[in-house]
Order: structure tokens, then C-alpha cells, then sequence
């Protein structure tokens, strides 16, 4: 999840606007929706139950509430870790009419209203990547692996490698 926001983020931010439109406008615009959405459903399973019952069959889903679970049979849930679920919980909840309504399910009235659904704050945005660091940390050190580092930095082959590519043939 970090590392698609990173992207994401590298991408389509203010200063490759210009870029990004003059090379291919209609492209970048269909990336930036596709990432958008595939982001509001990684962050929406990750606030799933913990089991779906299918056929007859109890089938383990890995959500925050399934690790939490776990933690919690192993003597392992902390308060902070409680804590940090309990915000990434509230934040999905915001999210998940999106998904719902709009994304997972081709709800006909929702596509057709002008009504904003899932919308937060660049702010609330912001504390729950942070607060989702901060739990895998949490989890991973209760786990006695120590923190659950899921930095993003660049690597061959990125997104800032196609930056790159992109103002070199601009200037061209």
C-alpha cells in the first residue's frame, strides 16, 4: 500500500502536471483513476472480516481484524496495537462507501449521483499511512521480528526512472 501511495504521489503530483499532459494526457488521466481505485479497494480489504463463510466453508481473510484475532488467541495484542487498528478501522470506514458503491459493485443510482463518496483529507490521508507503518511495526515486534519496514525507495526501473525518460524526450 505505501508503495503504491508513493507512487502515486511521484507521479501525479503538481510539478509533472505540465509533463504528463503534453506527452499523454488521456493515459496518464486513466492511471491516475485506475491506481486511485485499486488503492481504495487494497485499503478496504485490509478492513474486512476477519472470515468469509463460502460454500459451507469458514475461509480466513488477512485483514487487521484476522491479526488482530491472532494476536489476541496468542496473548500478543497490545493496547497500541489495538489502538493504531482501531484508527486504520475508522479510516476505512470513510473510504468504504467508495468501494462499495462505486468500485466493487457498479451500483447504478450511486453512478449516476453527483453525491462525493469516500472522501477524506489530504490529513486524514496522511495519518493513516502513517498509522498503518506504525501497526505493521507494532505487529512485527510483538511477533519478536522487529519493525516492518516498507520503505519505497527508488529502484531501477521505477517511477522516477520513467520521469526521467519522459523530460529527456520532452526535451528532445
Amino acid at each position: 500500500m505505501k508503495h503504491s501511495f508513493v507512487t502515486y504521489n511521484r507521479l501525479f503530483n503538481e510539478s509533472n502536471r505540465d509533463l504528463l499532459g503534453a506527452v499523454a494526457p488521456t493515459f496518464f488521466s486513466d492511471i491516475a483513476e485506475i491506481m486511485h481505485r485499486d488503492w481504495v479497494l487494497q485499503a478496504c480489504k485490509l478492513m474486512d472480516p476477519s472470515d468469509t463463510k463460502r460454500k459451507g466453508m469458514i475461509l480466513e481473510n488477512i485483514t487487521i481484524k484476522l491479526i488482530n484475532k491472532q494476536l489476541d488467541s496468542s496473548g500478543l495484542l497490545s493496547t497500541t496495537i489495538s489502538s493504531l487498528a482501531d484508527s486504520l478501522l475508522v479510516y476505512g470506514e470513510k473510504i468504504k462507501p467508495a468501494r462499495d458503491k462505486r468500485i466493487a459493485h457498479f451500483d447504478r443510482d450511486h453512478q449516476l449521483s453527483e453525491n462525493l463518496l469516500g472522501s477524506t483529507s489530504e490529513l486524514e490521508l496522511a495519518e493513516f499511512i502513517t498509522n498503518l507503518q506504525e501497526y505493521c511495526d507494532q505487529v512485527g515486534i510483538a511477533l519478536g521480528i522487529g519493525p516492518l519496514d516498507f520503505g519505497s525507495g527508488g529502484c531501477k526501473g521505477d517511477v522516477l526512472d520513467l520521469l526521467k525518460c519522459l523530460k529527456q524526450a520532452r526535451g528532445a
